[in-house]
């Protein structure tokens, strides 16, 4: 679960909360059910065990059901903000890069994973595809 449980327990509560409303507003515990479910899938890596990785090949995130990776010779546009960093293979201007590539969340180790980054697109710097 998250580094934070006051959060996820919060978080918890307002899914279920919402998941309650929707079951009223549809008069039927399937459809709040149903709102509970796809929230939690919406969720999931906030609630799952989650691995991330970055290695010769591409940097990539595992978790229980999914997995998502980018290879370094598709990665086009690195963001970096305080949690972490989004490796895309669009452009930065793309209506569709906030839904493609991979976030890699920091956890105490914010210098390791910008250096492992660095060094892996500097070695593929030459194979990148347009």
């Amino acid at each position: 679960m998250h580094q934070q449980p006051q959060k996820a327990w919060l978080a918890g509560a307002i899914m279920l909360f919402a998941s309650v409303v929707v079951g009223v507003a549809f008069r039927g515990a399937g459809m709040g059910l149903l709102a509970l479910i796809l929230l939690w899938l919406a969720t999931r890596d906030y609630w799952l065990p989650v691995r991330y990785y970055v290695n010769e090949k591409g940097a990539g995130v595992r978790y229980l059901g999914a997995a998502f990776e980018v290879p370094w010779e598709r990665v086009k546009y690195v963001t970096i903000t305080s949690e972490g960093a989004k490796l895309s293979p669009l452009p930065p201007r793309s209506r569709l890069e906030p839904f493609r590539g991979v976030y890699l969340r920091f956890a105490d180790n914010r210098e390791q994973v910008l250096e492992a980054i660095a060094f892996w697109r500097e070695q593929t710097a030459g194979k990148r595809t347009n």
